[in-house]
């Protein structure tokens, strides 16, 4: 071996180094690369089961405006039947009434005059 090649040996030697050096650092990359994906798993996973109970919520809450709806429906149904049995009778007998009075209003006022 002569002097020249010990620079030639030391160069393969560091060049050699610097290789594992860098496959190291690619290794730790990678790595926290398989981390980071592994967490986003998590995170997705999460994000679908909040999303599955929202979803759920919106049925109930879905759910409860219908029957508040059929709630007030029944309630319109049924003022509008006591206004048809009830009120417009009511109403037909005090026009009458007010008819009948207003009649009576005239007589009595025909039958003083004429005294």
């Amino acid at each position: 071996m002569e002097f020249g090649d010990l620079p030639k040996l030391i160069l393969a030697v560091a060049v050699s180094l610097s290789c594992v050096g860098i496959s190291y650092q690619i290794m730790r990359l990678l790595g926290a690369i398989t981390e980071n994906m592994q967490d986003l798993r998590k995170t997705i996973k999460n994000l679908g089961i909040l999303v599955e109970g929202l979803v759920e919520d919106q049925k109930l809450l879905s759910e409860g405006l219908r029957g508040v709806l059929e709630i007030i429906e029944k309630v319109r149904a049924m003022s509008n039947m006591v206004y048809e049995k009830v009120m417009k009778p009511i109403t037909v007998i005090f026009g009458f009434l007010t008819t009948v009075g207003n009649f009576v209003e005239g007589v009595k006022g025909k039958y003083f005059k004429n005294r």
